[in-house]
């Protein structure tokens, strides 16, 4: 005799429970779990946001005279500024003023070749190349870590043939000693032509 598969049950949730196997149910769980973590981080960036926002709200209006007052410190004197004050000041601008999207992008084209394996530590902006040379007056410091000296002048090769940069100097270089796998660490000085305005 035939054996017959009836099954009364209704069609409900946990008879699809019960169906499902064990890899669908931990995918099912690890789902909640990873939009229920996504939920929570957007809403900690949004009440750190708000926080930003509020601090700045409250710091914004003392910050910023009034046009009238602004006109009155200015015929009092109060906003004179000597020499070495202007040019601190025009450094600050030229530092926050580079072009950092165009930067990091022929940086990424650098690093992203085949064969390069580098990796970048440290950017410090340099100041000094405004002084030496206004139509070069764009400059970056960069510390790198290589595995041996061939991925070193692997890597300074390709910012030389990289259009975006004028000159890229080999500054200084040593074996990191205190590392068990002994890797170089070295210094590259990067220049770039300065936007017209």
């Amino acid at each position: 005799m035939n054996r017959l598969a009836l099954d009364f049950a209704p069609r409900s949730v946990r008879y699809w429970w019960a169906r499902s196997g064990a890899a669908l149910r931990a995918a099912l769980v690890g789902a909640t779990l990873a939009l229920s973590a996504g939920l929570w981080w957007a809403m900690e960036i949004q009440s750190d946001r708000l926080q930003l926002q509020q601090a700045l709200a409250r710091t914004a209006p003392a910050a910023v005279p009034p046009p009238q007052q602004r006109t009155l410190l200015a015929a009092k004197g109060a906003l004179a500024i000597d020499a070495a004050q202007a040019k601190a000041m025009n450094r600050a601008l030229v530092a926050l003023n580079r072009p950092w999207p165009e930067l990091w992008d022929a940086l990424e084209r650098v690093s992203s070749a085949a064969g390069v394996q580098v990796a970048i530590l440290e950017m410090r902006p340099d100041s000094a190349a405004s002084d030496q040379d206004p139509g070069l007056a764009q400059g970056l410091r960069l510390l790198a870590e290589s595995k041996d000296s061939a991925h070193m002048l692997g890597f300074m090769r390709r910012l030389r043939a990289e259009p975006f940069f004028v000159s890229a100097v080999l500054s200084s270089h040593q074996v990191n000693a205190q590392d068990p796998n002994m890797p170089l660490r070295f210094e590259v000085m990067l220049r770039w032509m300065q936007a017209s305005p």
